[in-house]
C-alpha cells in the first residue's frame, strides 16, 4: 500500500512537471522572462522534491 502511495505522488509530480515546462515554453513564445522564470522556479522546486521523499 505504502508504493502505491508513493507511485500515485510521483506520478502527480511528473504530470506537474509536465504542465510547468508546458507554460515555460509558452512563455517563452511570448518572450515573457518574468513568467518564464517564475516556472523555472516552480519546475526546480518540483524536481528536487522527489529527493526528500
Amino acid at each position: 500500500m505504502v508504493i502505491f502511495k508513493y507511485v500515485v505522488v510521483l506520478s502527480f509530480l511528473l504530470g506537474a512537471m509536465l504542465a510547468s515546462l508546458f507554460q515555460m515554453g509558452s512563455a517563452l513564445d511570448e518572450a515573457d522572462i518574468q513568467r518564464f522564470s517564475m516556472w523555472t522556479a516552480i519546475a526546480t522546486v518540483l524536481a528536487s522534491l522527489p529527493s526528500f521523499l
